[in-house]
């Protein structure tokens, strides 16, 4: 086993229990990709103005053809084989995939701890197929606590009331639910009552403000969508400041917690690393899943800092991970005004 002067991400997820959480570190030590997540498609039924995935049927086919049912399938049964036990079904909106319910009863047969990640508007029209095949638990986006922050955020009429039904009909079938909610400019005063909904609920729930541009063929327009810093107290501000500190000897990928252990496999066939990067471009369609795998760990390993962070005086202090950088030629490039927004 190869000693790590740092601690693995995997190490500090307290809400494993310790038989698996002593599997977790089995697979880092090992690195057995015992994490995966399927991006099924880009397709989704809202238009959420931060989404870095969704693309209309006109703009996937720029980038790519969705995978066929077959396709997931094998690279499933692939998956299974080489060490993958917990599975994460996103999108887009996963439920939209032209063959979801083909893929997901054959999903739930392989013996994964599959997760949903679903914004719960179409749940009911799969009712009968959750009944037969239900998911371990459902992640489900929540972005207002009304139809109208909806139509801000979503950009779509009753997206609140069919959110709600969806989450209602999951309780009913007792599945786990965990709720999470992107906070932007436009639903930031309905926090509170979000907050109301949760506790009403009674379901856990996990807000975000991090909105990050990612290089996967959508343009949005972040600055206008992201909460202003002066919508932290200058002593939230100084604590956050206390509290970075980067060791700049550490490779990129060592910060996340599917270093060594998980992956990622978006719509178009392509394993990388994380969602918002635009690379490496390892094709499972191509290859068998374990050389892809074995590709993208040496491709995680000799990934580096650009020269720019290596030689920076505010390299321990900038906060930042691979996600937050474009891939060019296999490695990590500065994306335009990225140091000027860092050291403002």
């Amino acid at each position: 086993m190869k000693e790590y002067e740092f601690e693995p991400a995997c190490r500090r997820m307290e809400w494993l229990e310790p038989f698996y959480k002593a599997v977790w570190e089995k697979a880092f030590a090992d690195t057995i990709p015992i994490s995966g997540t399927f991006e099924l498609t880009p397709r989704c039924n809202f238009n959420c103005r931060m989404c870095y995935v969704h693309l209309t049927e006109k703009e996937i086919y720029k980038h790519g053809t969705e995978m066929t049912a077959e396709e997931w399938l094998r690279v499933a049964k692939e998956a299974n084989e080489a060490g993958t036990t917990w599975l994460c079904i996103t999108g887009g909106e996963p439920l939209m995939h032209l063959e979801f319910e083909t893929i997901w009863r054959e999903l739930t047969q392989m013996g994964f701890f599959i997760t949903l990640q679903t914004n719960a508007s179409l749940v009911q029209k799969f009712e009968k197929l959750f009944q037969e095949c239900p998911p371990r638990r459902c992640k489900i986006t929540l972005y207002g606590s009304n139809d109208e922050i909806y139509e801000k955020v979503c950009q779509v009429q009753k997206g609140f009331t069919r959110t709600d039904r969806g989450i209602q009909m999951l309780k009913q079938m007792k599945i786990p639910i965990e709720l999470v909610s992107t906070v932007i400019r436009q639903n930031l005063d309905d926090v509170e009552k979000i907050i109301e909904y949760v506790g009403k609920n009674s379901l856990p729930w996990i807000p975000n403000i991090n909105v990050r541009t990612a290089g996967r063929g959508v343009e949005v327009d972040m600055e206008n969508l992201r909460i202003s810093p002066l919508d932290y107290s200058e002593e939230k501000t100084c604590n956050l400041r206390k509290k970075v500190s980067m060791n700049p000897e550490r490779k990129p990928c060592t910060y996340c917690k599917d270093y060594r252990l998980g992956y990622w496999i978006v719509w178009n066939g392509y394993m990388r690393f994380c969602s918002f990067l635009n690379g490496p471009d390892i094709s499972v369609r191509d290859k068998a899943f374990k050389e892809c795998w074995k590709e993208l760990v040496e491709f995680q390993e000799g990934l580096q800092w650009p020269e720019e962070c290596r030689v920076c005086e505010l390299q321990e202090s900038c906060v930042r991970c691979a996600a937050l950088f474009d891939i060019k030629d296999g490695a990590l490039v500065i994306k335009e005004q990225f140091c000027k927004k860092r050291r403002e």
